[in-house]
């Protein structure tokens, strides 16, 4: 029977229901996607509510007096702006036209209601590619706050399929037993997002972008689609396009959908993906007068994931590609993957006013310092405006200290634990494994290698990307300098000679960087806050594994 053959899938307060098994889309390797997008929504939420929006008197007496509001703390929501405020920076006033005359006779011509702090309303919510309407259905029932969530999708089975979930989850269209309305709708997302700028659309608060792919052609509208302060959240699974995994053809479809051309040498290959995706998305909303500001940008498994707030500036978006490392040009070696950034503006004083001049460049010679490699490749843009993030990928700590085990398994907890620890104004890390493997090296001990660092007087972290990254402030000299004293050192020599020696070519960039001595000895006596650091032990002593093996039936479906 029909009833026999149907298909239930329980995930988080949601439970799907297929009329057969040959129906099911369902990937399991997105569940971390899905609950960490239902975490950062309720977080988002709270923000949002707690503080209420402008009164009216304040925001007319900001427009006369053409000044910017105060700024927002880090991780609270602006105030509510008019869009049609947001979209024009009003002129400034000459000096004294803003009086206090002016100004009261402008608060008295207002109702008396127009000076009291309005209360924020609930957040309107769109998952433009709903699919099964999973994402949804979780939102609705698992994040409190929310006034709609408008579930869309192009295919109209897709669409009877999240419609009929709706009804069965008690969410139907219109209320149901939820506070927050559920809508549902068919169409093209691209079209959609389009249809929501004002001032003919409204705008929604959140929008939420999960494609089977890349975003790109969805970036423009949702850059637009968002209200002041709203949030955005974009998902990219093309991996090997956005890593440079396919450098003859990958490079150039990256290019065409993200506007960069990606690098394939180098471990932090996923976190220049990162990086590429949020310089696009602040590109594309550079060009309608708003910029962006990183909240949370991760690697998951085979894809990227990144939140960011939008706001209207165009005082901040001609600043846009000046924020030191935020937007740059890559310069890597082909030899021993070190890398240097040159940023692609800079900000001149000029006395009495300050001019926006192209970066100096490049930051490298023709051969590389370290190895002597004859060729740089050609250049990749890597960035993300900084904002609350400084330009990298982070997570703010009051998330991850969020006690939500229902969203929260153990793979989520190390991730958001690890992401939190990053230095949050490195980009990109060198590998401590693949620089050994440069110098023919067995690795030291990843505790002693970034002691070493510490003791020099720089700051160190790992990445959530690689475990055996080195996210550090220190130039790479000092981190070569550091190999160079470990293969001096007995403990190397008695790894070395567990195995086969072979003598260095003079040629290999390891004879070239061995030949060079250190600035400085390296001393590799454990540090305290790099114990800490490396700790598989929460700040209450619980236990969190911040590199867990990939889950079964890891990978992306198929379409």
């Amino acid at each position: 029977s029909d009833a026999a053959e149907e298909v239930q899938v329980k995930e988080g307060q949601a439970t799907l229901y297929f009329a057969s098994k040959k129906g099911v889309f369902y990937n399991p390797p997105q569940i971390p996607n899905r609950d960490l997008s239902v975490l950062a929504l309720q977080q988002f939420s709270e923000m949002w509510a707690s503080q209420p929006s402008k009164p009216a008197a304040d925001r007319h007496r900001t427009l006369r007096q053409g000044s910017a509001p105060a700024p927002a703390d880090a991780g609270a929501p602006e105030a509510d702006v008019p869009e049609a405020a947001a979209a024009q920076e009003p002129p400034a006033p000459a000096a004294g036209e803003a009086s206090e005359t002016a100004t009261a006779e402008a608060s008295a011509s207002l109702p008396a209601s127009a000076s009291k702090p309005a209360a924020r309303r609930g957040l309107r919510v769109l998952d433009a590619l709903s699919a099964s309407g999973l994402r949804t259905i979780r939102y609705a029932k698992e994040v409190s706050g929310l006034r709609e969530v408008v579930a869309n999708d192009v295919d109209p089975v897709a669409h009877q399929t999240m419609a009929s979930n709706f009804g069965r989850n008690g969410l139907l269209e219109g209320g149901g037993e939820q506070s927050c309305r559920v809508t549902s709708t068919v169409g093209d997302a691209a079209a959609l997002l389009y249809a929501s700028r004002p001032p003919a659309g409204e705008r929604f608060d959140v929008v939420d972008l999960d494609p089977y792919g890349t975003a790109s052609p969805f970036l423009d509208g949702a850059v637009q689609a968002v209200s002041e302060g709203g949030l955005l959240m974009v998902t990219c699974t093309d991996m090997a396009v956005l890593a440079g995994a396919y450098p003859e053809a990958g490079a150039e479809a990256c290019f065409a959908k993200y506007g960069a051309w990606p690098l394939k040498v180098g471990k932090h290959c996923h976190e220049q993906g990162l990086r590429i995706l949020l310089a696009c998305i602040d590109s594309h909303a550079a060009r309608h007068g708003r910029y962006i500001t990183p909240l949370l940008s991760v690697h998951i498994n085979f894809y990227v994931r990144v939140f960011v707030r939008l706001r209207s500036s165009k005082a901040a978006v001609k600043l846009s590609a000046t924020k030191a490392r935020d937007v740059s040009h890559l310069y890597q070696c082909a030899r021993c993957d070190s890398f240097a950034l040159q940023p692609l503006a800079r900000v001149v004083d000029k006395g009495t006013h300050e001019k926006v001049v192209a970066g100096v460049g490049p930051p490298v010679e023709r051969s590389c310092e370290h190895c002597g490699g004859a060729a740089w490749p050609p250049q990749a843009r890597a960035g993300g405006r900084g904002g609350e993030g400084g330009g990298r990928p982070r997570a703010p700590r009051r998330w991850a200290a969020l006690d939500r085990p229902d969203a929260r398994p153990r793979r989520l907890i190390g991730m958001l634990t690890s992401v939190a620890e990053e230095l949050p104004d490195v980009p990109l890390f060198t590998s401590l494994s693949a620089m050994c493997g440069v110098m023919h090296l067995p690795c030291p001990q990843t505790v002693g290698a970034l002691s070493a660092i510490v003791r020099q007087g720089y700051r160190v972290s790992r990445s959530h990307t690689d475990p055996s990254a080195i996210k550090t402030d220190a130039p790479q000299r000092k981190v070569w300098d550091m190999l160079r004293c470990w293969a001096k050192r007995p403990e190397c020599e008695a790894q070395k000679g567990k195995k086969k020696k072979e003598p260095l070519s003079p040629t290999s960039p390891a004879a070239a960087i061995l030949a060079a001595s250190p600035e400085e000895e390296a001393d590799f006596r454990p540090v305290p806050e790099v114990q800490r650091m490396l700790s598989k032990k929460d700040g209450a002593g619980g236990k969190v594994g911040k590199f867990l093996p990939n889950p079964e039936q890891w990978g992306p479906g198929s379409r």
